[in-house]
C-alpha cells in the first residue's frame, strides 16, 4: 500500500505533467517546469492603457437649407450666439467676423428682438429687415448675448418665431460662451457699475468685494436687479433651452480656455457651417485693456464658487445627458478649471 507521502507525490507529478502536456495543444513543444517559471517572471505583464473618452460628440457638418430661412426675400437667422455676458461674447463675434464673406448679422452687434415682450417695432417684418438678401449670404447670425438673461423667455420666444416662419428646429445652432462665474462675476460686476445707468445707486458704495459679502448670499431680487448672480445658473438657464429645441444643436464655448487658441474655434465654425476655413493669424481680443487679471481675495473666490457649485453642476450633468447634440470647445477637459 502507498504511503500518504508517495500519494501526494503521485498526484502532484500528474497534475503537473497534465500541465506541461497542455502546451500541445496549442502547437508548441513540451516545456520543462524551469521554463516555465522562466517565462512567467521575465516577461513582465504590459501596463493597461486607459484612453480617455471625449466630453462630447466629434465636431461635424450640421444640416442645412438656406431655403428653409429665406423669408420675404430676407435671411434669417439659422445661428444664434445667446450668451453668456461677460463670458467673451464680443471676442466671439470678432472670430465670427472672419467669416463675414459667408456669414452675416445685418450690421448690426445686437439685435435684442426675444428678450423683449413682442409688440411695437418688434415684428417678425421689421426683425428680417435687419438682415441681408438671401443671395447675399449663406447664413444670418442673431448675436444677443441678452438671450440667456433668466429673467427674459428668450427660448420661448426663439421657439415660437421659428415655428411662425415654419423653419426647422433641428437646422438651428445656438452658441453659448461660458466660463467658470468665480472669473465671470468680477468683471459682470465692474461692467454694469460703470456702463449701466441703472446700477443702483446703493451699490456703488461698495467695490467689488464689498457687493460680493453683502448681497451674494441674500436671494431677494433687490441683491439681484442686474442678473450678476443669475446670469452664472447655467443649468437653470440652459435647460429651458433644451426644453425648447429638442432637436436643435448646441456648440458651448469654454472662454477661459478657449480663446487662448482660437484657431479650433474658427475650424469648429468652419466645419459645422459648411464654411470656408480662415486662418486666424492674430488673436481677436475684445476689450482687451480689461482682459488684465485684477487681484481678487482668495477668501472672496472661495465664496463665490460655493454660492454657484451647484449651478455649475447641474449644468455639467446636462451637458452630459445631451451628448449626441451637444459640442464643446475644448472637446476635452472642458470643466477642467471649474473646480467642481
Amino acid at each position: 500500500m502507498l504511503s500518504f507521502r508517495k500519494l501526494v507525490i503521485l498526484v502532484l507529478s500528474a497534475t503537473l505533467l497534465g500541465f506541461m502536456l497542455g502546451y500541445k495543444g496549442r502547437g508548441t513543444t513540451l516545456i520543462t517546469l524551469s521554463e516555465i517559471v522562466t517565462n512567467t517572471t521575465s516577461t513582465p505583464t504590459p501596463p493597461v492603457t486607459v484612453q480617455k473618452k471625449e466630453d462630447t460628440a466629434v465636431i461635424r457638418r450640421l444640416n442645412y437649407s438656406k431655403e428653409a430661412f429665406c423669408r420675404n426675400g430676407r435671411l434669417s437667422p439659422s445661428v444664434f450666439v445667446i450668451g453668456v455676458q461677460k463670458c467673451g461674447t464680443t471676442t466671439l463675434q470678432g472670430i465670427l467676423k472672419k467669416f463675414s464673406t459667408t456669414i452675416n448679422s445685418g450690421g448690426t452687434k445686437e439685435h435684442h428682438m426675444f428678450d423683449h415682450p413682442p409688440g411695437g417695432r418688434r415684428t417678425d417684418e421689421n426683425y428680417l429687415k435687419g438682415f441681408s438678401p438671401c443671395n447675399e449670404f449663406k447664413r444670418s447670425l442673431d448675436n444677443t448675448p441678452n438671450y440667456t438673461n433668466p429673467e427674459t423667455i428668450s427660448a420661448t420666444r426663439i421657439k415660437e418665431y421659428a415655428i411662425r416662419n415654419n423653419m426647422p428646429l433641428d437646422q438651428i445652432l445656438f452658441i453659448a460662451m461660458v466660463r467658470p462665474n468665480h472669473k465671470r462675476l468680477k468683471s459682470a460686476f465692474a461692467h454694469e457699475a460703470v456702463k449701466n445707468p441703472r446700477f443702483p445707486a446703493a451699490w456703488r458704495q461698495f467695490n467689488y468685494t464689498g457687493w460680493l459679502h453683502q448681497h451674494l448670499k441674500k436671494t431677494t431680487a433687490n441683491t439681484d436687479r442686474m442678473q450678476l448672480k443669475s446670469r452664472g445658473y447655467y443649468g437653470k438657464i440652459f435647460k429651458s433651452y433644451f426644453k425648447e429645441f429638442p432637436q436643435s444643436t448646441f456648440l458651448f464655448i469654454e472662454s477661459t480656455k478657449a480663446f487662448s487658441s482660437q484657431q479650433p474655434i474658427a475650424d469648429a465654425l468652419s466645419k459645422m457651417l459648411g464654411l470656408p476655413k480662415v486662418t486666424m493669424d492674430d488673436l481677436v481680443w475684445a476689450n482687451s485693456a480689461k482682459n488684465k487679471p485684477d487681484p481678487i481675495l482668495e477668501h472672496d473666490t472661495e465664496l463665490v464658487k460655493e454660492h454657484f457649485r451647484p449651478h455649475e453642476l447641474e449644468f455639467q450633468k446636462l451637458l452630459r445627458d445631451n451628448k449626441i447634440r451637444v459640442y464643446t470647445i475644448p472637446q476635452q477637459d472642458f470643466f477642467e478649471d471649474w473646480d467642481l
